[in-house]
């Protein structure tokens, strides 16, 4: 039997234990051999569980991609938090979590190709907005807290997330450009399409891009840096050539 801190798992406990071992492998696998490739079989197996174990806690192999970005983004906002209390700016707030995916999707195609997968999942699309919806009213200003209230803003919203994940579709193909020139070129659509003025697009973007370059990002438990995923990346190339 498990014991934490001397007595033993609760049932609760258990479960988390078990889902997080989920996530974990899928995330590896999704990364390693790619979303598409990826079974449930070889999640079940990596993990070490029984297969009822996994359909206890999802139902299929996209919400276990659901749940994985979900969390992902959670720790973004958390981020982009901290940038709202030092900063005021809502369009920190605003571009932050697009600066870290085009950062990722630019520094790794396995993770380019994950991050166009959800974005082409509608059930992530509108977890996405939700979230951020829940998130923007909590830290933003009276001023901007409408900003998903209503249909036309989330469609907005949703505007933005679609330009996002092709962007990511583009890189997982091979897509070269900087994502700093790209992430400039992303600030000036999010200014027009939520109607909210950049004065100092090149300052937004190097305070952006000092944060998500500082390896001091934890996403989903797993701490990012050039050289993490660089190191990760070149494992992944290392095993496509094993296979060929």
């Amino acid at each position: 039997m498990s014991f934490n801190n001397g007595a033993p798992k609760t049932m609760e406990e258990r479960r988390e234990e078990s889902r997080r071992k989920i996530m974990e492998a899928a995330m590896d696998l999704f990364y390693y051999q790619g979303y598409k490739e990826t079974t449930t079989r070889d999640i079940v197996k990596r993990a070490g569980i029984l297969n009822g174990s996994l359909y206890n806690r999802f139902k299929s192999k996209e919400e276990i991609l659901l749940s994985i970005i979900s969390e992902g983004l959670g720790d973004f906002l958390s981020e982009a938090e901290k940038l709202i209390v030092e900063d005021k700016d809502p369009m920190v707030a605003f571009a932050f979590p697009v600066a870290i995916e085009l950062y990722l999707a630019k520094s790794s195609r396995r993770i380019a190709e994950l991050l166009y997968s959800a974005h082409c999942s509608w059930e992530a699309v509108n977890e996405y907005v939700d979230l951020y919806g829940e998130w923007a009213k909590k830290v933003l200003s009276p001023h901007h807290q409408n900003v998903l209230d209503d249909e036309r803003n989330r469609m907005k919203v949703i505007a933005i997330i679609g330009a996002v994940g092709n962007v990511c579709g583009c890189y997982a193909n091979g897509f070269k450009e900087d994502y700093k020139v790209v992430l400039t070129q992303m600030i000036k659509l999010v200014s027009t399409v939520i109607e909210l003025p950049v004065f100092d697009v090149g300052s937004l973007v190097s305070k952006l891009t000092s944060v998500v370059e500082s390896g001091d990002l934890v996403v989903c438990g797993h701490r990012i840096s050039a050289d993490d995923l660089r190191c990760a990346e070149e494992t992944a190339d290392r095993s496509d050539s094993d296979k060929d």
